[in-house]
């Protein structure tokens, strides 16, 4: 049976003092400094968290700027394909009337040179009708003139056309 002996109650009770004793001084502030710790980790976590969501922001703003920065760099550079193709195009026709009027110039031009030679060659044939009219009226009817009459035109006329 079960005997009660006062070394049994003294261990009962060194228990019980023991345990009252580990429970305020051992037990408490480990849990305290367990709590406080946990307490610790969880706010690390929570700054973590809270990090990670403003990395997060920040890169969505990062990219969302680049989509914008993209947008504008292409706008900007159909504006200025546009602007260099409307560039382009006046250059070429610009190019293009002074072509065509330096063209008619020159054909205008070359009209009035055509027009100048004709002319003077109009004139030389009178000035030679003319001398050829004199010598013949001024010589006698004798074929000895007429012939030097020939030759002497033949040979002015070489000189000339030799000049030309």
């Amino acid at each position: 049976m079960l005997r009660i002996d006062i070394n049994l109650l003294f261990t009962i009770v060194n228990l019980l003092v023991l345990y009252f004793l580990m429970k305020k001084f051992l037990f408490k502030p480990v849990r305290e400094v367990l709590a406080k710790r946990q307490g610790e980790i969880d706010e690390t976590y929570k700054k973590a968290e809270e990090a990670n969501k403003a990395a997060a922001d920040l890169k969505k703003q990062y990219e969302d700027s680049l989509a914008g920065i993209e947008a504008e760099r292409q706008k900007r550079l159909d504006a200025s394909n546009i602007e260099a193709s409307k560039e382009y195009d006046e250059i070429v026709n610009n190019a293009n009337k002074k072509a065509d009027k330096i063209i008619q110039d020159a054909k205008l031009q070359a009209e009035k040179d055509a027009e100048a030679k004709q002319h003077e060659m109009q004139q030389q044939m009178a000035v030679l009708v003319a001398q050829a009219a004199y010598k013949i009226a001024a010589s006698k009817d004798s074929s000895e003139n007429d012939e030097k009459l020939y030759d002497t035109f033949l040979s002015e006329n070489a000189a000339e056309a030799k000049k030309d």
